[in-house]
């Protein structure tokens, strides 16, 4: 069932590329409404680890689609995996936000506004899951054909969804260039995990 597996590759490339877009790009930043500033390595190595996490989980949701793929003959079960799947990456990429938010900003000179910044477009992301989990839900299981069908457009946008945040990470690094930030993700072991992993 070729379109079943739709799902397992979108998420599997979407999540790591996009994950490897973030911390590979040097510019991210914590929240922290009333947060000190962090000192920036620590910083960074909070932001990276809160990603690693969050791949890692989404990873492990991803495997369990693939695994539920290769037994889809029953159309209701798989479509439940797959809801339940975007459940999931909808409540890691939220626990994930927390994280970066409990960062607080770095201790720069615009470690407000990056961290405003990457908190408001991160929150986009368990938006996009929970708005495609949603739909999910709403797939029809009378025949494949018709479930391939519905799975292809949410997919599709699902991809949209998360390729504009990942513009938005770009359009971060362009606006806030800092070799404080540059050395301190060179020099911690999360990050260069985190953007290995795509």
């Amino acid at each position: 069932m070729s379109a079943a597996r739709l799902p397992v590759v979108l998420l599997t490339a979407i999540v790591l590329a996009f994950a490897a877009a973030g911390c590979g790009g040097g510019d991210d930043g914590g929240n922290g409404d009333s947060a000190s500033p962090a000192p920036v390595d620590v910083w960074m190595a909070s932001v990276c680890g809160a990603f690693v996490n969050w791949g890692k989980s989404l990873q492990a949701g991803v495997q369990d689609l693939g695994s539920a793929t290769r037994d889809s003959k029953n159309l209701k079960s798989y479509k439940a995996t797959f809801v339940t799947t975007l459940e999931g990456a909808e409540e890691s990429s939220g626990e994930m936000v927390e994280k970066v938010k409990e960062a607080g900003p770095p201790d720069l000179a615009q470690g407000d506004a990056i961290q405003d910044d990457l908190v408001s477009t991160l929150e986009k992301i368990p938006e996009s899951f929970s708005r495609a989990a949603d739909k999910a839900k709403d797939l029809p299981t009378s025949d494949r054909q018709s479930f391939a069908n519905g799975v292809r457009p949410l997919s599709e946008d699902l991809e949209e969804s998360l390729s504009t945040v990942s513009d938005e990470f770009n359009s971060l690094s362009d606006r806030y260039q800092s070799p404080d930030i540059d050395d301190a993700k060179d020099g911690e072991p999360a990050c260069q995990q985190f953007s290995t992993a795509g």
